[in-house]
């Protein structure tokens, strides 16, 4: 049973996601404030959203907030 994630956690988790895999760093995304970021707890304006969106080359920020279901392996 999995326990529903805040939406400042999604939110975080999909940043790292997209960073890691467009090799972009997390320093780049949150202007040196990157522990919070990391540990994704790191309260975010609106406004920072859609620049963070535009960084990772997102059109629509919305995907950020969106929480994905691990698929399990070899089930």
């Amino acid at each position: 049973m999995s326990t529903k994630k805040g939406v400042i956690e999604v939110f975080w988790t999909n940043v790292h996601w997209h960073a890691e895999n467009k090799n972009i760093k997390m320093s780049e995304l949150v202007n040196g404030k990157t522990t919070a970021a990391k540990n994704k707890t790191a309260n975010i304006m609106l406004r920072r959203v859609q620049e963070i969106a535009d960084i990772l080359e997102i059109d629509d920020y919305a995907i950020l907030f969106e929480e994905i279901e691990p698929t399990e392996v070899n089930e």
